[in-house]
């Protein structure tokens, strides 16, 4: 199979394996702020990241799934 291919299932792998990381440490993150000590200037950003980071996190595992697959596939076609 054309290493292109592994390439990009790599890359996809990562992107969602770092995004999980990302958005797991941040959900756990949110269970324990004190949220008297965040800024009046950055709560929107932190309101919308808690009510996306699910979705985040879902996204992050479908692309680490697409790209293990990608990966899984390519070894199948190389051997």
């Amino acid at each position: 199979m054309d290493p292109t291919i592994r390439t990009i299932a790599g890359a996809l792998a990562m992107a969602g394996a770092w995004g999980i990381v990302a958005m797991s440490i941040y959900k756990a993150a949110l269970r324990r702020v004190d949220w008297s000590l965040i800024p009046a200037s950055a709560m929107p950003r932190v309101r919308w990241w808690s009510t996306h980071a699910s979705c985040a996190l879902r996204l992050s595992v479908a692309l680490a799934g697409l790209g293990l697959a990608g990966l899984g596939l390519a070894g199948l076609a190389g051997t």
